[in-house]
């Protein structure tokens, strides 16, 4: 994978959003979904030298190199809220992460799952518990990171100052 194409490609992908948004001003055309899991997913890779498993994992996204039985999920968000399905297994860790077109990528928390944060969640119709990046940044402050990134972020996020400016 060639990391250093991440920043172009995700400019283009926001030039695109803008230009829908130019043509039809009455709608917003957020990059969501899967297409930003995804995303999440292959940066996590690179950034802490993870193993992704098969697209569609119930609550699994990867695993550790140096020990494939701890279990991750990683969540990348361009908002403020970060969703979970309501399942009574879990992943060892969690990464969440904070997109920003112009400066990158912001880790939110990067340590052991978060159980007695998402249980004081209530329970949506769609079996949705949802968190706050503020309170997820809040989590982490009490723990140590889980996965070392090795300066990774700082040097792809340089880049993205570099496709803006």
């Amino acid at each position: 994978m060639s990391e250093s194409k991440i920043p172009q490609i995700i400019a283009r992908l926001y030039l695109l959003v803008d230009e829908l948004e130019s043509l039809f001003p009455e709608r917003r055309f957020t990059p969501d979904g899967h297409l930003v899991g995804s995303i999440g997913e292959v940066v996590a890779k690179y950034f802490y030298a993870l193993e992704l498993l098969p697209p569609s994992c119930r609550n699994l996204d990867a695993h550790t190199r140096e020990d494939p039985s701890r279990t991750v999920q990683i969540k990348l968000t361009a908002g403020n809220v970060v969703s979970f399905a309501d399942y009574d297994d879990h992943p060892d860790l969690l990464i969440v992460m904070k997109i920003d077109r112009c400066g990158g990528f912001d880790e939110v928390y990067n340590g052991p799952y978060p159980h007695d944060l998402l249980a004081s969640k209530s329970v949506s119709k769609r079996r949705v518990r949802s968190v706050s990046t503020t309170q997820l940044r809040n989590a982490q402050s009490r723990i140590q990171r889980a996965l070392d990134d090795e300066g990774r972020i700082r040097l792809l996020n340089e880049s993205f100052i570099k496709v803006v400016a």
